[in-house]
């Protein structure tokens, strides 16, 4: 295992050759445990919040991060003991040589809470469950943030300092205004929603470009690669930093989106009737079981829970009446 973890790091640190890098692909296919332990090695290498190179290299790394780990289909797990201390030695040779204007910051909400977060500039963001973002300590030129998750941003205007939000899909920048970005590396689509002021967004796939206003959304498909705009009501998507959901007359496919989110669960309904009904509903302190009794007195449906092997969150199947 030491020949590995030297070999992982030399990944991480874009050291390694080509040879080593297939030695090492082979080796992560070759086993679901060394699968989980190269996972766990990447989210150590993260959490330690130090990178090696200079600002830019950081972030172009950690965007690569993002792509394997989307790749590989992975979930969040936490890292054992001997990544842990395979990092901690890195940590010392990269505090001795490195100055700290370098560091990028990691913030990370759990699967059971949410995060406020003041960047830098004074920019505030509010992560959702289940999320993380990456920021330098102090911005320059360029205000550049790199999301996994969805959060909620109020930008703060800089006259000449664009801030720019990446994902694995998207890339959002604006000069000063209120939007969401969603973008899970187990979701099957990205999204943009914007509250107010003006956002320009780009689709990493196909370098599709959009200009949004007030109200409007895009929404990409990662498993099509078909990218829509379209007009929504943005508190539908932003009601979870007040810690409520308001619906109105929406259709049960975007509640279920939302309510995924919200409970930390995954809901799976392949019934397009229940899918376009429209309904109302405001979610704040109900459990997840009271709000799926309520839907079914609008839209008829019957549903079970089970638990989503090798997942902390269960998964709620949704069926039609007979």
């Amino acid at each position: 295992m030491e020949d590995i973890d030297l070999l992982i790091v030399k990944y991480l640190d874009n050291e390694a050759t080509f040879d080593e890098k297939a030695m090492l692909e082979n080796w992560i296919n070759s086993s679901q445990d060394n699968r989980h332990y190269f996972i766990r090695m990447v989210k150590a290498w993260e959490n330690s919040h130090i990178y090696l190179q200079d600002e830019t290299i950081a972030e172009e790394r950690f965007f690569r991060f993002g792509q394997l780990l989307r790749k590989r289909k992975t979930r969040r797990l936490a890292y054992s003991l001997s990544a842990v201390a395979a990092v901690a030695l890195l940590v010392l040779v990269i505090r001795f040589f490195v100055p700290a204007q370098n560091v990028l910051l990691l913030s990370e909400a759990t699967i059971d809470q949410k995060k406020e977060i003041v960047l830098p500039d004074g920019s505030i963001v509010w992560l959702n469950k289940n999320s993380c973002i990456k920021y330098p300590k102090n911005f320059k030129s360029n205000r550049e943030v790199f999301l996994t998750g969805e959060a909620f941003f109020d930008v703060t205007k800089k006259n000449g300092k664009p801030f720019t939000v990446k994902t694995e899909e998207l890339t959002v920048q604006v000069l000063g205004t209120r939007f969401v970005v969603t973008d899970y590396i187990e979701g099957k689509t990205a999204e943009a929603v914007l509250e107010t002021g003006k956002i320009k967004l780009k689709v990493q796939e196909k370098g599709e470009e959009f200009t949004l206003q007030p109200g409007q959304m895009v929404t990409h498909n990662n498993e099509n690669g078909k990218t829509q705009l379209q007009t929504v009501d943005t508190h539908h998507f932003t009601g979870w930093i007040n810690n409520s959901l308001v619906f109105e007359n929406t259709h049960m496919k975007d509640v279920i989106t939302q309510l995924e989110k919200w409970y930390g669960i995954k809901i799976e309904c392949k019934n397009d009737a229940i899918l376009q009904t429209p309904v109302t509903i405001t979610v704040d302190k109900e459990t997840k079981e009271e709000v799926l009794n309520t839907l079914q007195i609008v839209v008829p449906f019957i549903w079970e829970e089970k638990p989503n092997q090798g997942e902390k969150a269960s998964i709620i199947s949704i069926f039609p009446t007979e």
